[in-house]
């Protein structure tokens, strides 16, 4: 069947329950006389007639009866074909994310918790790895990534571009040799990624312009963000963080920031998705959340 014939029954549908040409085209938005043409074509389709018409409206034959019977059908099934869309398109059902081992961990678990939060009925499979995810093979439907993008067929949007600054917990600063300049840095243990290895060297920059360069050799290497934090709080050494990654503990006095004159670059953080021209609801309210997320953190600087 032809999908003009659908429409048809779909029409005469309607004429059975207005019992009139122009209540229908009303009802349908079009003119008396497109209606008039699907009854025309309808009872040529199937060579009999459909209505029998009189000054008082319309009434349905046996055969118009019993196509009307389909036509309702039809409808229903079409109504409760867009009613199934969209409760497809609720908020509800498993999103696959792949996101740094470790190193965002600061930044995309609170913005990854709040999304959770907004949205209940929506889980998270997170995959947390530094190799960088086909999307369509590995099946991810978002992915955060840091530092610079390749190329490639997906978009990729800018999050955040943070400065990186050097803390610790009070406790430590108070036992520990004295840091003026950045050069002390190198006096300190410090807790870093263990994809950056034992000893990493950071470029700082003051707030003069200054620039400098230190060496510092780690005591803890860690694949997770929170760990180092909680390292860091227990007073083991020296981490370093986003800025707003730490706010709340510089503020709670939890971790202070050793050398306030100075800031590290921290490489962007990114969204990654695939450019489908009708995104999923789900990928494309996490992306929205993001997005809105880390503006507000850039907006309480």
């Amino acid at each position: 069947m032809r999908p003009e014939h659908l429409h048809r029954l779909a029409v005469l549908a309607e004429i059975a329950d207005t019992g009139s040409l122009s209540a229908t085209a009303r009802r349908l938005g079009v003119v008396k006389s497109s209606i008039s043409h699907h009854v025309s074509e309808l009872e040529r389709d199937v060579g009999a007639k459909v209505l029998h018409r009189s000054g008082r409206g319309v009434a349905l034959t046996a055969v118009g009866e019993a196509l009307a019977k389909h036509g309702r059908a039809i409808v229903k099934e079409a109504a409760d074909a867009v009613i199934a869309a969209k409760e497809a398109e609720a908020p509800r059902g498993t999103l696959r994310i792949s996101m740094p081992a470790g190193i965002a961990d600061a930044s995309l678990i609170p913005m990854l918790a709040a999304f959770l939060d907004r949205y209940p009925a929506i889980s998270i499979e997170a995959v947390a790895t530094d190799q960088i995810l086909d999307l369509v093979a590995e099946q991810i439907d978002v992915a955060f990534r840091i530092g610079g993008v390749d190329d490639g067929p997906f978009i990729a949007r800018g999050l955040t571009r943070d400065r990186n600054i050097f803390v610790a917990a009070p406790a430590y600063i108070e036992r520990a040799p004295r840091i003026a300049i950045p050069a002390d840095l190198a006096r300190h243990p410090l807790l870093g990624f263990a994809a950056f290895g034992k000893r990493q060297t950071f470029q700082l920059e003051g707030r003069d312009g200054a620039r400098a360069e230190v060496e510092m050799t780690c005591r803890v290497t860690t694949t997770s963000g929170l760990a180092i934090k909680h390292w860091a709080s227990a007073g083991a050494g020296i981490a370093r963080f986003p800025d707003k990654a730490v706010r709340d503990d510089l503020r709670s006095g939890r971790l202070v920031n050793v050398l306030p004159g100075y800031t590290n670059p921290h490489p962007p953080l990114s969204v990654v998705y695939m450019p489908e021209r009708f995104r999923p609801a789900n990928v494309r309210r996490l992306i929205e959340h993001a997005v809105a997320f880390f503006d507000r953190e850039d907006g309480n600087n």
